[in-house]
């Protein structure tokens, strides 16, 4: 398996400033905002990406890859040459109904916030699928101008900067009410959760102008669920709706407390899988817990269950102890006994 480390960039402790970081989770309606000086966020993840080159870890997701606060566009495609070089994937994180768009904070085209000012009559709302709470000032996957929006920043995003990828996101498991998004979901045939469906409407046709442009990337559908939260699981209707190169995300934290997670017996068809953790981060308050015999317990099942991709969180420096144990010991665990 190849260790993929998930990061925000308003919470990385690699540079100088290790302490002024976020210590709470983003959320998709309210700013995640950057903390420190401009500078801190080229000499964190510069940092990251020598010690990932060092100890064979394949990549780095970055939400919050492109900010105004931390140089834009041109701080961003020199980290991406300076990876490439070192032979580390960058993948930013993109948000598609919610969580900025491809250019998460600033005065920029693909800033979701400045498209929909640009475009109001775009907006939409949706509901968090379970009931809860409205969230507003988000896109209708189903509305044709926001899927060119969005494969037009795919576009922008392949030709500016060197990455190997992206990580999309819908946004804190929303469900679109309108009246397309409901008859585009039922268009599809398919029996799962709602959220999911509204996945795959925002990204048929984006996943498959991606790998066009780059059939080798890793073009990522965040689900934030494991296998035991997604109804119809064995079924894998959804994924036989996508291009076949299409990775999925599962969040593995829940999952791997299950009773029956060690027997690896819920074993899927094959398709690309991306396993991550919510393990050793700030947000989660594990920041200085050693989780080297959950990854000697977990990794090698995940690679029986044939996950392509793992990893926890790697926004900690591994400049201590403990999280150089934790981010050598997913290397370690991440191949085959």
């Amino acid at each position: 398996m190849k260790v993929l480390l998930w990061c925000w960039d308003s919470r990385m402790t690699w540079d100088d400033e290790p302490d002024r970081i976020q210590l709470n989770m983003a959320a998709s309606d309210t700013n995640f905002s950057y903390p420190k000086r401009p500078e801190s966020f080229e000499i964190g993840f510069r940092r990251l990406i020598d010690y990932c080159e060092k100890n064979g870890i394949w990549g780095i997701v970055i939400w919050g890859f492109l900010r105004e606060a931390h140089g834009g566009v041109q701080v961003a495609r020199d980290l991406c040459k300076y990876a490439k070089d070192k032979g580390v994937a960058i993948i930013p994180g993109v948000g598609l109904c919610s969580y900025g768009g491809y250019y998460y904070e600033g005065e920029h085209m693909f800033n979701l916030d400045m498209y929909l000012k640009t475009y109001p009559e775009r907006a939409s709302r949706a509901n968090e699928e379970r009931g809860g709470r409205e969230v507003r000032q988000v896109l209708d996957p189903s509305l044709p101008l926001n899927q060119q929006w969005w494969r037009d920043g795919l576009e922008w995003m392949l030709e500016n900067f060197e990455i190997a990828g992206i990580n999309y996101e819908m946004g804190d498991f929303i469900v679109n009410p309108s009246e397309g998004a409901r008859a585009a979901r039922s268009t599809l045939g398919v029996d799962t959760d709602e959220n999911i469906l509204d996945i795959i409407v925002a990204t048929q046709a984006l996943m498959d102008r991606a790998y066009q442009l780059m059939p080798e990337g890793a073009f990522i559908n965040a689900l934030y669920r494991g296998y035991h939260q997604i109804k119809n699981i064995q079924d894998l209707a959804y994924v036989k709706c996508m291009h076949p190169k299409t990775v999925w995300e599962y969040t593995l934290t829940g999952m791997v407390r299950e009773k029956d997670f060690d027997a690896a017996s819920q074993a899927l068809p094959e398709h690309r899988q991306y396993g991550y953790l919510h393990w050793f981060n700030a947000s989660t308050k594990t920041m200085d817990k050693d989780y080297t015999a959950d990854i000697a317990r977990v990794f090698p099942v995940a690679y029986a269950l044939g996950f392509e991709f793992i990893g926890t969180y790697g926004e900690l420096s591994g400049s201590t102890a403990v999280a150089d144990r934790n981010y050598c010991a997913q290397v370690t665990w991440s191949r085959p006994l």
